[in-house]
């Protein structure tokens, strides 16, 4: 049996799969915990029990990038459902980060911009994503171009198969 392919070799890049997830949460931890140190530095504005998650944070910078965009466009950027989105956005709408809108020659069509404390929040999460990148980017020189395109098609396919493996959860619970 081919060593790369062993069930042993699978299995080890399992677990460290799982510890990358959780590392993620942890990530996500320290991202919230650092956007509300600086929200603080920003003013009264920003309410002290706000409770932002990654994903509600890449809404805004998604509205901020592609303004004025819809649910549904929001939920195919980030590959979630519009149900999320609305949930999501309406979330956003009582903290005053985005404001609806419609376009001009569209009346039926809700349009979500950012407001100036979404803008000042995106400004921010963009700086530490910026921040967050470099790093990523740096433990990435290390390998070569055939390296790299290994690991872009692996992620690639579980990106790909996420949904399945989610939905597959979803039934069992």
């Amino acid at each position: 049996m081919d060593q790369v392919n062993s069930p042993y070799s699978k299995h080890a890049l399992y677990d460290i799969f799982v510890e990358l997830i959780h590392q993620q949460q942890e990530h996500e931890d320290a991202i919230q915990k650092i956007i509300v140190q600086e929200l603080r530095k920003l003013g009264d504005e920003f309410s002290e029990e706000l409770q932002l998650n990654v994903t509600e944070l890449h809404v805004i910078s998604s509205i901020g990038e592609h303004e004025p965009i819809n649910v549904t466009a929001l939920a195919d950027r980030l590959r979630t459902s519009k149900a999320t989105i609305s949930r999501i956005c309406s979330k956003l709408l009582s903290y005053d980060f985005i404001r609806r809108t419609q376009l001009s020659d569209n009346k039926k069509e809700v349009y979500f911009r950012l407001n100036p404390k979404g803008k000042k929040l995106n400004v921010l999460h963009e700086r530490v994503h910026g921040q967050l990148e470099q790093r990523f980017l740096g433990i990435l020189d290390h390998y070569d171009e055939d390296e790299l395109l290994i690991v872009q098609k692996v992620f690639r396919d579980i990106l790909n198969n996420w949904t399945f493996i989610h939905e597959d959860l979803e039934t069992q619970g």
